[in-house]
């Protein structure tokens, strides 16, 4: 059988690539963490790890025993805390990826509180608008926007939303306001790398793919918003993501109900083989209070 110490031995290695490095941070010899993880091995009777001269990495056994082996360790450490001090702050590290319109109009006011109950609880944000692979960028969970299509991940749903066309009052009046899926096709577009083409309904119901006119082209959703509120053309818009544009007249909306497929609910995301640790149920508690009044 193998003991906490030898788990410890094996997710140090698997962080540092190496048996010498996880030896230093273990403050173990090295052959010690080689025994523990041969030891490991053959109580599990998998090979944890593909071993070159240059590195060792985690084969996919190794992948998914690490995953939740490294869960199970931080929940363990945390009990140890509470116990210890009688407290039920968390501590640790958490990792989360989302749009930067999530992060800054959602999540950020919903912080302040969250770090005063837990001063001892690091968080990390990776706020960008292109699809992270969880597991692969050592993401710990994900609010995501749109329709679902990964398999792997459990899904909690935060909220309906969908997408819509804006443009800004002084880029209608300039350009005069689109009526029909033709005028969408001719009209100037700000529009983020991959938007090259958009589904529309007709106004006899068919369905119809405008190639968008991309006379600026932004790599950020907040750019894009920028963009389209400064009148540099049509844009297409998550509708929480310009809530308060909308609301003060900033944007508005052109063609309404004209976009196919427009539902694009917001999600709290994290990988299935994962473990549900405390820090993780805080954080999903948290997304889920930042979008219970939408």
């Amino acid at each position: 059988m193998y003991s906490i110490g030898d788990l410890e031995a094996f997710t140090a290695v698997a962080r540092f690539h190496g048996v010498s490095q996880a030896a230093r941070a273990l403050n173990i010899a090295p052959a010690t963490v080689s025994h523990r993880i041969s030891k490991l091995e053959h109580a599990l009777r998998i090979t944890l790890f593909y071993r070159t001269s240059r590195a060792l990495t985690l084969t996919d056994e190794g992948r998914i025993f690490y995953e939740r082996v490294e869960a199970i360790l931080a929940d363990l450490r945390q009990a140890e805390q509470e116990a210890g001090s009688g407290t039920t702050q968390l501590r640790g590290h958490l990792r989360v990826t989302m749009s930067p319109w999530i992060l800054s109009r959602f999540i950020m006011p919903k912080l302040a509180t969250l770090r005063q109950a837990h001063p001892d609880l690091t968080l990390e944000f990776l706020a960008v608008d292109r699809m992270v692979a969880l597991a692969e960028e050592g993401q710990d969970c994900a609010i995501r926007v749109g329709q679902l299509a990964d398999s792997a991940l459990r899904a909690q749903k935060l909220c309906d939303n969908d997408r819509l066309i804006c443009a800004s009052p002084d880029f209608l009046n300039r350009h005069g306001v689109p009526k029909t899926f033709e005028h969408l096709a001719d009209a100037p577009w700000v529009s983020l790398p991959w938007q090259q083409r958009i589904d529309v309904t007709d106004a006899g119901g068919r369905k119809r793919t405008i190639r968008l006119a991309r006379n600026v082209e932004v790599s950020s959703s907040s750019a894009l918003t920028d963009g389209a509120a400064n009148g540099l053309g049509l844009a297409i818009k998550s509708r929480l993501a310009i809530k308060r544009e909308l609301d003060e007249g900033v944007l508005v909306e052109v063609l309404p109900g004209r976009l196919h497929s427009p539902e694009a609910p917001v999600w709290f995301v994290y990988p299935a083989e994962v473990r549900t640790g405390r820090k993780l149920e805080l954080f999903r508690n948290v997304s889920v209070e930042a979008f219970s009044a939408v």
